[in-house]
């Protein structure tokens, strides 16, 4: 009886936290692309935007620790996005990133490149 609880709160607590795990892939092209210093606030701004919150990490530590979303995750290989989304390691490469990119381009940390558009 319990199983048939457990299987759909744990299908909605994946579907709730996709967004999370695709954010974290698409970060990881980013985080190993090299930057050009022209492109360094985008680039930066980018990062930041793949950032996670604490939201995501709550749902996705409870997903990579069920039993039935552990198997699930081990399946669809989303098991180590979402452990270290979790665990915060996904938001400390990020960070990481950030700072090699305001050094390499001597950036300042509160640094920030306005933008004007022509309307």
């Amino acid at each position: 009886m319990k199983a048939l609880f457990i299987v759909p709160i744990s299908v909605l607590l994946m579907s709730g936290c996709a967004s999370a795990v695709k954010r974290h892939e698409l970060a990881a092209e980013h985080i190993n692309k090299a930057v050009n210093c022209e492109e360094a606030h985008g680039h930066i701004a980018s990062l930041e935007s793949h950032k996670t919150t604490i939201r995501e990490k709550l749902v996705n530590g409870v997903a990579s620790v069920l039993p039935t979303s552990i198997l699930l995750n081990v399946i669809l290989g989303e098991f180590t996005s979402r452990a270290a989304i979790a665990t915060g390691a996904f938001d400390s490469k990020v960070d990481s990133k950030i700072s090699d990119i305001q050094s390499d381009c001597m950036l300042k940390e509160n640094d920030r490149k306005v933008m004007l558009v022509k309307q």
